[in-house]
């Protein structure tokens, strides 16, 4: 930090312009530096001890915090996966399976990750496909095959279609395949959340009451019951005011105290009314009293001897959707975390260390899981640069599954599903009742024709309609409006306003005129279109590259060794790069310090171009004080930018010429200032996690 201030206050010279009297200053006597040195490190140990028994502490309390908010969601995940009658008797072994297949999945993210932070666990985006599995292998062996072998060829079953989807996975981020999942349209995916939260709401209401829900039908028969009603109460109140206390309070430690209220509360007002833990079980309150499954029970459920494997082949066309469900998913969980962070991630890497993760988790008869992004985030927020967070959080679940006890026998039935509730309800509002200001009526109307689909058929088919929808809908878009085909004329220019300007503004303009990028985009901007139009745009934005142990980038001040005069050409590092991280073509090329979009040609524009292309776009300039202006854009386009919090009304200019002048303003220091200027685009990316958050958990 020290050597940063002191770089930054020293004239960028040559190096051999510097003055005899100045290298005197810098250049100290050997003994002197060595005294130096040695000083700085006792002074340095000299406190190392209690800093790191701080960081320690607070990297636990995180991993407690996070192990809070992890268990009780496996626990209702096993409702959702195993939600078929087959399944009743087991479900002790079962839902600890699914607490192991956690611990598999935090085990592989802790080691494999580049985020020491992350989180990874079981995920939601593939349990519906899995569960699909499992009830189908139920439904297809019939009552005339024995339980235990149809729950074993479940589980078997999902374990290698765990593994095969972590295989495809690892391939994608090998061949770097991972812009692929971008191109699955936004509605479709909006309709299979919703469908998400529809489930858990049938899961929940069957933790609640102990009965079979899995349709609108088997719901409606929970209102047949008072009692039933009267259990089914504290548990969506639960699930409302976890989702009350999650929109005010953007602070894990309050939802985790949230959390712990519930339970809290249930066995005071048990202590107060003299209700023993029997009188509640009688109620339907707790579950009745079971012995917990042991390792070997668990061991047990794999009876390969039992495995009727014709049932795999007619699971294919599931594990088909379910591989690009949860790519997709886990791009977009990645991408939520690099918008929330501010630092570019490698896509890739990051989906290869997810297919690890799942082909592990498979191997030893786990299920599908991911990063948590909302948990990743929060842990990052707090500084806590260390993998103890996720040592602590496998520390905690893996207690769980070797635990003599059963916790579904001592902890109230409503607390776990007042979780699949709150997700529900939350779910179900973002994507059924909200989307309809973020999405034109033609892809609202994709979204609940996806949601009605899934719904009424199998979830493949229904995805399956969802997407040809969107083809036939798009197609039919696109004889209104002819599409962006990414020619030539869509390059970056480097435009100059037909303003009158002095012939001093002018040589100065002519100078800087490389620091504008001005991109000319027509046609339809559609979701097939968005990951070709964020790459062609990112190659043509240049910015400072990032130095290895500098927070900050290499600013006009940093006069590294390769940038200085004495290095060997071939030695020397360029220090520009292209937004993408790729490097520059001509390393001597201006950074860009304004993007211009040209929307006067651009006759329309769907949420999923919106939010796949523009909303990183913006955020990945706000990192490097690019500030993004719009030009010519339409009321519809206008209205997509702004309803998804993409950018504000300042953004926008009317033609190509006034965006052009104020970007020539700036450059000239003219009007508003830059530091002014640039705090626009970074607000208007600071809301790009609140965008993403519902693609996950």
């Amino acid at each position: 930090m020290d050597s940063t201030i002191h770089r930054a206050s020293v004239p960028q010279l040559s190096v051999v312009s510097i003055s005899r009297e100045k290298r005197k200053k810098k250049l100290e006597s050997p003994s002197h530096m060595l005294l130096h040195s040695a000083n700085g490190k006792m002074a340095s140990a000299a406190h190392k001890g209690p800093q790191n028994v701080v960081h320690i502490t607070n990297a636990v309390m995180y991993g407690i915090i996070n192990s809070i908010l992890t268990i009780p969601a496996m626990y209702s995940y096993a409702v959702i996966l195993f939600s078929h009658k087959d399944f009743e008797d087991f479900m002790p072994a079962l839902s600890k399976l699914v607490m192991f297949s956690s611990v598999v999945h935090q085990v592989m993210f802790t080691l494999m990750s580049s985020l020491p932070f992350s989180i990874g666990q079981v995920q939601d985006a593939g349990l519906i496909f899995l569960n699909t599995t499992a009830t189908s292998i139920c439904d297809l062996l019939g009552d005339d095959v024995p339980v235990e072998a149809k729950v074993t060829t479940s589980i078997v079953t999902i374990g290698i279609a765990t593994a095969a989807l972590g295989v495809c996975l690892v391939v994608m981020g090998k061949l770097r395949l991972a812009a692929l999942a971008s191109y699955l349209p936004m509605p479709v995916i909006g309709g299979y959340l919703a469908f998400i939260g529809i489930f858990c709401l049938y899961a929940g209401l069957a933790l609640c009451t102990g009965l079979v829900v899995n349709n609108v039908e088997s719901m409606a028969s929970v209102f047949d019951n008072a009692h039933d009603v009267l259990l089914c109460v504290p548990g969506v109140l639960g699930g409302a005011f976890l989702l009350v206390v999650s929109q005010r309070y953007d602070n894990s430690f309050i939802l985790s105290g949230a959390i712990m209220i519930m339970p809290v509360m249930f066995f005071f007002i048990m202590l107060v009314g003299g209700i023993s833990m029997d009188d509640a079980r009688d109620g339907g309150w707790i579950d009745p009293a079971k012995d917990s499954a042991t390792v070997s029970e668990l061991l047990n459920l794999f009876d390969f001897s039992q495995v009727h494997w014709g049932q795999l082949p007619k699971q294919f066309a599931t594990w088909i959707g379910m591989v690009f469900i949860v790519a997709f998913s886990s791009c977009l969980d990645i991408a939520a975390i690099e918008l929330d962070m501010g630092k570019k991630l490698d896509f890739n890497h990051e989906l290869k260390t997810v297919g690890w993760s799942n082909v592990v988790s498979g191997l030893l008869g786990g299920y599908t899981g991911s990063y948590i992004f909302s948990q990743t985030i929060f842990t990052y927020r707090s500084k806590t640069n260390t993998r103890i967070v996720g040592v602590c959080v496998i520390i905690s679940e893996f207690a769980i599954v070797v635990a003599p006890v059963s916790v579904m026998s001592y902890v109230p039935r409503f607390f776990f599903a007042a979780t699949l509730i709150f997700i529900a309800i939350d779910l179900m509002i973002e994507w059924l009742v909200l989307t309809y200001k973020k999405l034109s009526l033609r892809e609202y109307v994709v979204l609940w024709m996806t949601f009605i689909a899934v719904n009424i058929m199998s979830l493949d088919v229904g995805m399956l309609v969802g997407v040809g929808i969107a083809i036939v809908t798009s197609c039919w878009a696109t004889c209104v409006n002819p599409l962006w085909t990414g020619s030539p004329d869509h390059q970056a220019r480097h435009e100059l306003s037909r303003n009158v300007r002095t012939l001093a503004e002018r040589r100065v303009l002519d100078e800087k005129r490389d620091a504008v990028a001005y991109f000319e985009l027509s046609g339809f901007l559609f979701f097939g279109s968005s990951v070709q139009l964020l790459d062609r745009v990112q190659k043509a934005v240049y910015v400072r590259k990032i130095i290895p142990g500098h927070e900050d980038d290499a600013g006009e001040n940093y006069l590294g060794d390769a940038g200085m005069p004495l290095t060997p050409d071939e030695n020397r590092i360029p220090l520009i790069e292209c937004l993408d991280g790729s490097p520059a073509s001509n390393p001597d090329v201006v950074p860009t310090e304004y993007v211009v979009m040209d929307f006067t040609s651009v006759t329309a524009m769907d949420a999923t171009a919106a939010r796949s292309a523009f909303l990183i776009l913006q955020k990945y300039c706000s990192n490097h004080a690019i500030t993004v202006v719009y030009a010519g854009a339409s009321t519809q386009i206008r209205n997509v930018l702004l309803k998804n919090e993409i950018t504000g009304d300042e953004s926008f200019y009317s033609s190509t010429e006034s965006a052009l002048e104020f970007c020539e303003n700036q450059l000239l220091g003219c009007g508003t200032s830059f530091e002014t200027a640039s705090p626009r685009a970074s607000t208007a990316g600071s809301s790009t996690t609140n965008l993403l958050s519902h693609y996950s958990n």
